[in-house]
């Protein structure tokens, strides 16, 4: 799988969920911005992540990532927790068309049906996840995919515990 163009839509595009999750900073020079033509990122139904949606006419906007090693690809893999499913698209880097692999929405994943923004996730939820990601990867090479989406949950439900009631998503101060 090494040398396999990947692109990533959601928190993955995040330099620092990135370096998380694969265990070391990027070379920039390995990344670069493309888009998804016939798609657009909507917000999980119950969750901050983005699920690509088919839409025509629609644009949305990708990283793509090239030169990661088979590790990295598996600890990219190991963080989606088979949500998703690894299928190939067709990107556009700004140059042209290229083939790349991408994560498409695994079965029983609902959206809310209102558009993903990168930015608007990093001002509002980052800060929140970047502790929850690391605890997750610290469990990277330990648990299987089944016990790591059981983990995910213990560790979103432990900090949701912790935070203040007022500042719960949904609750109102």
């Amino acid at each position: 799988m090494q040398g396999q163009r990947l692109f990533f839509f959601g928190s993955l595009m995040d330099p620092d969920v990135l370096e998380i999750v694969t265990g070391r900073a990027i070379d920039q020079t390995h990344l670069k911005p493309g888009t998804l033509e016939g798609y657009r990122c909507e917000r999980e139904v119950k969750e901050s992540y983005p699920v690509l949606v088919p839409c025509p006419g629609g644009k949305a906007t990708v990283l793509i990532a090239e030169g990661l090693s088979e590790t990295e690809i598996d600890r990219i893999l190991f963080y989606e927790t088979g949500e998703y499913d690894l299928v190939p698209f067709t990107v556009d880097d700004g140059t042209g068309k290229l083939e790349a692999q991408g994560f498409a929405t695994g079965e029983g994943i609902k959206t809310s049906g209102d558009t993903w923004r990168l930015n608007v996730w990093q001002a509002t939820e980052k800060s929140d996840f970047l502790p929850l990601a690391s605890a997750f990867m610290a469990a990277y090479g330990k648990m299987s995919i089944p016990e790591a989406l059981k983990y995910w949950d213990q560790l979103t439900e432990e900090f949701e515990a912790k935070k203040p009631r007022a500042l719960k998503r949904g609750q109102s101060l």
